[in-house]
Parts: structure tokens; sequence; C-alpha cells
């Protein structure tokens, strides 16, 4: 029936069953045979075949109001399994919450200029719930992060991005801790930092354990602008991606701190459950907007550096 139906739509948009075959590489017998069939099944004349032009019959006219979006579902329905056709629904995409405000907002930017049809669902979560999600088929895909020694699980399709350096930051105009410093220096030290769930923050309290001391956090709060800003006014240590802080408007009134026995890398990781079909344009693009954005924000030598000058602590 649907060969019928893309007959019958052609003959009604050509005027003429000469320039519907042609459209559809058939011969004109051809055509009006489809055409006749669709006819018999749904009991009715859909042609006015006295007319010259060729017309429709006012109940044809209604037909073909209804199969025209419905030959267009068709078609988006087959080429949701080319990667190559023209990208249509909806695509859904985690983002770890450690990717900062700017690089994502740039990386959104791209997809609604660049595909603007596309419906984009995008969700901030920590890496744990995200990858829960892929695997339960309510996300598309995900952007997580995670530490050097950890591995997104085998049932999911998974690719490598690149890695983040992780730094501790505080207050330029309220500095703490003017020259290097080891870990133990800084367990008493108020933090504001992601709730549980943040996985440098998980990396940061295992550091201090191991230390034998327990992490005062002051804050947490979602969102590395507002812990940012907190930071820079004074109100404790933080932890940041250095792309992240070069990204940030506050980027000025913060400097790092310079810990000599603690380092903490994470590794982006793209993690979908099936190949995206015709989808895959959109999410490649995705992630390379976030790639540049990390790129762009990189640390130049001299950005956001550890205050220097007297030795020790200063309040």
């Amino acid at each position: 029936m649907i060969d019928d139906l893309k007959a019958f739509v052609a003959a009604v948009d050509g005027r003429s069953l000469t320039k519907a075959a042609s459209k559809l590489n058939l011969t004109q017998s051809a055509i009006s045979r489809r055409i006749q069939q669709l006819e018999d099944v749904l009991g009715a004349t859909l042609l006015d075949r006295a007319q010259r032009p060729l017309t429709s019959t006012p109940l044809g006219n209604r037909i073909y109001e209804r199969a025209v979006p419905i030959l267009r579902a068709i078609d988006d329905l087959l080429a949701t399994t080319r990667e190559h056709g023209p990208p249509s629904g909806t695509l859904r995409i985690g983002v770890a919450q450690a990717i900062g405000d700017a690089i994502l907002a740039g990386a959104v930017g791209v997809m609604k200029t660049d595909f603007p049809q596309l419906d984009l669902r995008l969700r901030t979560e920590w890496s744990a719930a995200l990858t829960d999600q892929v695997t339960g088929g309510d996300l598309d895909a995900a952007f997580i992060m995670l530490a050097s020694s950890a591995k997104p699980p085998e049932t999911l399709l998974r690719r490598y991005l690149g890695s983040l350096e992780v730094v501790v930051v505080q207050s330029r105009r309220h500095t703490l801790f003017r020259q290097p410093v080891r870990l133990a220096a800084l367990i008493t030290e108020a933090w504001i930092l992601n709730p549980l769930g943040c996985g440098y923050r998980a990396g940061l309290e295992s550091a201090m354990g191991e230390k034998r001391g327990a992490l005062r956090v002051a804050v947490d709060a979602y969102g590395s602008e507002f812990q940012l800003r907190l930071i820079a006014s004074g109100l404790g240590l933080g932890l940041v991606p250095r792309s992240v802080l070069r990204a940030s408007t506050h980027r000025d009134d913060i400097s790092t701190v310079d810990v000599t026995d603690f380092s903490l890398k994470l590794d982006i990781w793209l993690v979908h459950l099936a190949d995206f079909g015709n989808l895959l344009g959109p999410v490649e693009a995705f992630e390379k907007a976030v790639a540049e954005g990390f790129v762009r924000y990189e640390p130049e030598k001299g950005d956001t550096p550890t205050v220097s000058g007297r030795t020790g602590r200063r309040a």
C-alpha cells in the first residue's frame, strides 16, 4: 500500500501520470495500476481522469492530505538507521556535572545552529547516574568523567576523549597559601565543593582519609560558576578542572594552590548503548564542540598561577 500511496501523491503533485512515472522511475501503466489498487482498497475514486490536467476528487484531496505526512514519517523512519541520513527526532544527551557552564553552553549553541530541526534534550548529572541512564535506555549517549584508573562498563560502547587536570583553588584576594604545601595542611580548611556523588570530591575525600583527616565542607552546591564566586570571596578552598577555571568569569579572582602530594586527573568518555544511525552527525558535532571548548580554555603559561611571595599561610 505504501508504493500505491507514493504513486498517488506523485500523480497529484505533478498533475500528470507521466510526470509521476518519471519521478518514481516507473512506467505510466505501473503508476496507473498502483493508483487503481489504492482506489480498490479504499473503495473510492481518488482521481478525476476526465479533467486535464489531472486533478484529484474531493475525497482524493483528503486522502492526499493524510498521505503526505505518512510518507514523510516513513522516510524519516527509514533514514533513522542511515548514519549519513538527515538528522531527525530527539537526541537525548547526558553531560557530567564537571563540564563547565561556558563549555557546555558553547556546545549547545553549536547544536542549535547546525541542527535547528533536531530536538536536543540535555541532562546534567553525576557520571554514575548518567551511565545507568544510558544502560537503561533513558539517554542516547553521555559524556562522563572518571578517575584515570576507572573505565566505563564493558556493556556500553565507549570512546576515550581525553583527560583533565583538577586543581585546588583559593581566593586571590584572601590568599591562604602562598608556597607549595602538603595535603595535610589543608585538612582544617573549609571547602566549597559539589554535593556527594562528584568524582573529584570523592578523590579528595579518599586522599584526605589517607591523611587521617576529615574533609570539612562549608558549602556543597551545584554549578562551577557559583562555587568559584564563593571561593573568590574567601569562603573556602575548592576543586576545579583547569580548563573550566580558565573559562570562568571569576578566573582573575582565583589562584591555584600547589599541593605537592595530591594530584587528580579525570578521563572524559563518550558512552552509548547502540549505534546512532542518523543521529551520528549531531553526536559527533556535540563531541567536537565539547573537545574544542576544553582546548579553547586550556590554560596557557601564566594563567591563574599559584600565588607566590611570603612563605607559609596568610589568613
